[in-house]
């Protein structure tokens, strides 16, 4: 009970002393000045000449080449688009969600079977577009299957970029 006083009466002396009828003070308002002080010559006959005071420069220029520094850098891969051409069902996926099934080489081109996320299974060989940025597949191996995604960056330059997609290890390899 003794404790609720001396909280009370802390909060109270708080209170009352927190207020006041005292008006902060007004600041005064800053003075800019144009031309640069013009000194007294010594008691000679030569003229005075009035220095004009160059405008301020800023100390740094941003520039405009470089990238804004308040994009997004989340949204770095745009992928280089041609809007002539429609999507294949290969082309609405990322290549991290596809699941690479089979690979055959042999005496023709060498082709690999991949699973989509829709569950459909799909043929691919040298040159097919597959993934979101526009990959090309380049080579099958008996391995993997190598893609070239083309994209640009937060920069605006165009990259080129190898993925590799492998097949998945069995349980006696």
């Amino acid at each position: 009970m003794r404790l609720y006083a001396v909280i009370l009466a802390f909060l109270a002396f708080w209170m009352v002393t927190g207020c006041s009828d005292n008006k902060p003070k007004e600041l005064k308002p800053v003075q800019t000045r144009s031309t640069a002080p013009v000194r007294s010559a010594p008691d000679t006959t030569e003229e005075v000449a009035t220095v004009e005071a160059e405008p301020i420069k800023p100390k740094f220029m941003y520039d405009e080449r470089r990238r804004d520094p308040f994009s997004s850098l989340l949204a770095i891969k745009d992928p280089v688009t041609d809007d002539a051409e429609p999507l294949t069902p290969l082309q609405k996926f990322g290549l991290n969600e596809m699941r690479l099934i089979a690979i055959v080489v042999g005496k023709d081109e060498p082709r690999a079977m991949i699973e989509a996320p829709d569950s459909k299974a799909y043929t691919l060989t040298p040159g097919v577009k597959i993934g979101r940025n526009k990959g090309v597949v380049q080579a099958i191996t008996p391995h993997e299957i190598i893609v070239e995604e083309r994209f640009r960056d937060f920069a605006g330059t165009t990259r080129t970029e190898i993925k590799r997609i492998t097949l998945p290890h069995g349980e006696g390899e």
